[in-house]
């Protein structure tokens, strides 16, 4: 028999959104968290690849109005804002 369950509608629409949107949003969503204080940085899984996720925050970066530096450091990709942290 069926069961109903109630549940968050972010978690519902995460649910049923395409896996490539879903990646989409979320690297907006750190592109939009960033600001001249802060970097961000993503850990690379066993199975992830690093050119797919320097893509990934570009198209992120362009689709918000944003320039990213990104650099890789061993299984990491570390990111910030274009011009931040610069003239200290």
């Amino acid at each position: 028999m069926a069961t109903f369950q109630r549940i968050p509608v972010e978690e519902a629409q995460k649910v049923v959104m395409a896996p490539r949107r879903l990646a989409q949003t979320e690297y907006r969503q750190y592109v939009r968290e960033l600001d001249a204080n802060t970097a961000g940085q993503i850990v690379l899984g066993a199975d992830d690849r690093p050119i797919t996720i320097r893509a990934r925050l570009k198209a992120a970066a362009k689709a918000e109005g944003k320039e990213l530096e990104i650099q890789r450091k061993d299984n990491a990709i570390v990111f910030w804002l274009r011009g931040a942290g610069e003239g200290r």
